[in-house]
Parts: structure tokens; sequence; C-alpha cells
């Protein structure tokens, strides 16, 4: 199977991610729970908190059966960037020419079972597209005003931010490996 480009500007953005992180010494952290733990766990709890670093998911993963789901086939580089990538959400700016400096936070699952909640959200945002007559669109990043997130437009592929409920804003990228691109790591 080939691989989908978006999976590779991905993993280049992560790899950025983690060379910035490395120079600032300062690794993403989040709060301990025992009981939701992870492969990207860097370092043992302190002070509940401990710190990560992205990580393979192992497993054979794939966005069919949410395809099955909505009956409908799913843009490949949606599922290449949810499926090949274990990681707490990831700080970061989104700068081009008509938008400068945009902060957001990549989402990703932290481990299996974060999987398995996030593609039952993606169908649950899915199907509240359809009922306001709105484009299939899959959300791939938070946005500081909590009434905004980036998509991706399942039919297309393109990237738009979207504000929740009334539809698209503006497109920010052509597709998500234009998108992963212009990414810059933020703490």
């Amino acid at each position: 199977m080939a691989q989908s480009p978006s999976l590779v500007e991905l993993s280049d953005f992560l790899q950025r991610c983690q060379a910035y992180w490395a120079e600032q010494n300062q690794w993403p952290e989040v709060e301990f729970d025992e009981q939701w733990p992870s492969p990207c766990q860097r370092s043992g709890a302190i002070d509940g908190i401990i710190t990560w670093q992205p990580e393979p998911n192992p497993s054979n993963v794939n966005f069919d059966n949410i395809a099955a789901a909505l009956e409908c086939q799913i843009h490949p580089d949606i599922s290449a960037f949810y499926c090949q990538w274990f990681a707490d959400s990831i700080p970061c700016t989104f700068t081009s020419a008509e938008v400068n400096k945009y902060p957001l936070e990549l989402i990703q699952a932290w481990n299996q079972d974060d999987f398995e909640r996030l593609q039952e959200n993606i169908i649950a945002h899915v199907l509240m597209q359809r009922r306001i007559k709105q484009p299939d669109t899959i959300f791939i990043a938070s946005c500081e005003d909590e009434m905004q997130i980036i998509s991706v437009v399942n039919e297309t592929g393109e990237v738009i931010l979207e504000q929740l409920g009334k539809g698209k804003i503006r497109t920010l990228a052509a597709n998500l490996p234009e998108f992963l691109s212009q990414l810059s790591p933020a703490q």
C-alpha cells in the first residue's frame, strides 16, 4: 500500500516538533492518569505530571468502520492523519499569506481507547453537519475560540477554518499535506 502524502507531512511535522522540544529542553506535559496509559509517556509522574512525545501507533487501524457508519468513503488523508500516531493534542501555529500566526492544537489519539472515542466523536460531528445541511467535514485541530475548529472537507480534502454549527469561515489550504507543511511547533 502506498504511503499517503499527508502521512509524510505529518511525520515531518512531528519531527520538527521533537527537534523544537529538544532544543527548548521542554517536552510537552500532561497530567498523569494511571487509568489512561499511553505509549507516548516519556517520564514517570512528578507531582502528577508526565512528559510525552508522539509514538507510532503499532496497531493496523483504519477508518473503515467510520466509512461504514456514515455510508461514505473517508478521504485517505484523514485516515493517514489519525491512524499512524499516538499523541496528546499538539500545540502549534499555522502561518500562511492570508493567515498570520494562527495558534491551534492538532488533535491526535492518546491511546487505543482514545482512538475509539475519537472515531465516535467524528461520526457525531459528521451527523450533526448533515442535519444542518453542511458538507461532511472531519475535525483535525481545535482553536483558541472553542466555537471554531480546523477541519478537512471529506469530499475534496480541502482544509478549512469552520464555525461550529455555521460552516466554513475560510479555506486554509488546498489539502492536508499543504496545511501540515505550514505548521510550526509551539509551547
